[in-house]
């Protein structure tokens, strides 16, 4: 049976490495070496050992992440050992447990008949954690500590609330993913720290830079190398639903406390539209607060049935989270789809299963949804299962119908028929609308927000000549609409918007 003996190198010196002269190990000449310092090299070199230094094994493989490149650095070790025999693993450290590289070896060897032996040296945490409290960092760790495997920070999901320690930087290639991850989580401006140690001894001094500048950092890079991102204040999701818990509470805010789920309805809806306002409007900024204040909602909500130990605003994340991996199988899963239309269809199926046929309507929709948005949704359900044109030509041929009975109708003085057959009308066009890819909605939203913006000219017109609306004919109003109408063309023609007419 081939073994692996995993080495911790401590902080680096050789004394840890006597094992090696071990008579048991005197067969042993395959050591693979993971960001080690000179003296271990020279002290290898000395015996004679057949040394493959890991970080060469990740040459031209820029295109991956830090984790698959540890799992092939992994793979690697695997095929070298089964082809030559039982092998060293020396890494810094004791190694740490939460070492990526250690996982991937835990999961691959045992299956493939490799006995692991480990011998233990002393952890470099201890000494990280001695170092940032010194009267030189003063880091405060009364928020808590995150410590992490610079392979591993995909895994990091949300900002940490204190001190976030990152270890085993081993060579100048991690820096450039290691800002862009931390970035999702920090502003660029962010103040970091590269931790060193020296050889065989403590950390010997930091470099400092913003996170932003991470990558251009001029150091010497190995596996003693360690990144620490100390806490800032900024307020985060916990710190949100903590302070609708003060609000909610007997000292809080007397309209906060009166609220429940029924009164915050009309908000809810506010929120939302005003969402739609701020991405239609383009303006990245206001688009964030606008999303802020639609989470404020959700995290109302969720404190008012916390409150009555129905749900928590975690549960509410865990739902989500859970519903979108299933119903996601060609990501999370084995299965494949090409198309959002394979995906589409996918959804719908898990769907169906989970919610289960019950005494559910195929075209069941929420009763509070829009009437166009309504229109829209239950066509959309129907040609799921076949009842539809064919193609776009028959729902065209609907609007001449459905308008020539409205015509009728309306001369025949029928009121409740006139309503009956304009809706009709209407709901043929959203048909239209649905085979051209068109939300509906959206589409009369921006007609209405066309028509407003022509008919604010009309109005700065009537204004600028003093008189009232009353003093100028149908025909001379529209003159001003169709000027209006001209503008917005000229405005589409050198690339202006109609606004900055």
């Amino acid at each position: 049976m081939c073994e692996l003996y995993i080495l911790g190198m401590g902080k680096g010196d050789v004394q840890s490495l006597l094992v090696v002269e071990q008579e048991r190990f005197s067969g042993v000449k395959q050591i693979f070496l993971y960001g080690a310092t000179d003296g271990i090299r020279d002290f290898l070199r000395e015996r004679e050992r057949e040394v493959i230094e890991l970080e060469k094994l990740r040459e031209g493989k820029d295109d991956k992440s830090l984790w698959e490149m540890e799992k092939e650095a992994a793979e690697n070790i695997l095929r070298i050992i089964q082809q030559k025999g039982s092998a060293f693993l020396l890494l810094p450290g004791r190694p740490w447990p939460g070492l990526s590289l250690l996982k991937h070896i835990h999961s691959l060897f045992p299956g493939a008949g490799i006995r692991i032996e480990m011998f233990p040296a002393e952890d470099l945490w201890g000494a990280v954690m001695d170092y940032v409290v010194s009267e030189e960092i003063q880091a405060d760790l009364t928020q808590g500590t995150v410590l992490m495997d610079a392979a591993s920070l995909d895994m990091l999901r949300q900002p940490p609330v204190g001190e976030l320690l990152i270890g085993h930087i081993w060579g100048y290639f991690m820096l450039t993913p290691l800002m862009r991850r931390l970035l999702r989580f920090f502003p660029a401006e962010q103040k970091v720290h590269l931790l060193f140690f020296q050889e065989g001894g403590l950390i010997n001094g930091s470099q400092s830079c913003s996170l932003g500048e991470l990558e251009k950092i001029d150091a010497v890079l190995h596996g003693w190398c360690f990144l620490r991102v100390p806490p800032t204040r900024r307020y985060l999701l916990g710190d949100m639903l903590h302070m609708m818990e003060r609000l909610r509470s007997t000292g809080g805010c007397p309209w906060d406390r009166q609220q429940d789920h029924l009164s915050l309805r009309t908000y809810l809806l506010e929120e939302a539209y005003e969402v739609l306002s701020a991405i239609n409007g383009g303006d990245p900024q206001e688009l964030c607060e606008e999303l802020g204040d639609l989470l404020l909602q959700i995290v109302f909500h969720s404190e008012l049935a916390a409150e009555k130990d129905d749900f928590s605003l975690w549960q509410v994340i865990d739902g989500i989270t859970k519903k979108i991996h299933r119903r996601h199988p060609h990501v999370f899963q084995e299965e494949s789809a090409s198309t959002p239309g394979e995906v589409s269809r996918r959804w719908q199926e898990i769907k169906s299963k989970e919610k289960g046929k019950g005494n559910r309507q195929l075209l069941e929709v929420p009763a509070e949804f829009p009437a166009l948005m309504k229109a829209q949704k239950v066509q959309k359900k129907a040609a799921e299962i076949g009842f539809d044109w064919p193609e776009i030509k028959g729902a065209m041929q609907k609007i001449p119908e459905e308008l020539e009975e409205l015509h009728k109708v309306f001369l025949a003085g029928d009121r409740e028929k006139v309503e009956e057959e304009l809706g009709d009308l209407v709901f043929s066009l959203v048909n239209v609308s649905r085979f051209l890819g068109v939300d509906s909605e959206s589409a009369l939203e921006k007609t209405v927000e066309k028509f407003c913006r022509r008919f604010q000219y009309i109005e700065e017109q009537v204004q600028k000549s003093g008189k009232d609306y009353a003093a100028f004919t149908l025909e001379e109003l529209d003159r001003w609409w169709g000027e209006a109408k001209e503008q917005e063309k000229r405005g589409r023609t050198s690339g202006q918007s109609g606004e900055d007419e």
